[in-house]
């Protein structure tokens, strides 16, 4: 379990950080990052009107659930 969350951890760090060096070398996808961001919030605000704060945060996880433990081979 705390092997888990530690991998967890240092995965969101890996992302951020590959994230970043990725916006600055290429400064061209800047406004295509706020505007996935922009789509994200107006799905995760609607989500929260429509079907609460508890099932929003289900289907959150059963995403991310699903996502990583597909099989990429």
């Amino acid at each position: 379990m705390f092997k888990l969350i530690i991998g967890t951890i240092l995965m969101v760090f890996l992302i951020v950080v590959i994230g970043s060096l990725l916006l600055e070398q290429f400064p061209s996808l800047i406004p295509l990052w706020e505007e996935l961001k922009m789509h994200v919030i107006n799905l995760y605000e609607s989500s929260l009107v429509k079907y609460g704060t508890v099932t929003t945060l289900v289907l959150i996880v059963a995403i991310f659930i699903v996502v990583g433990s597909s099989k990429k081979f």
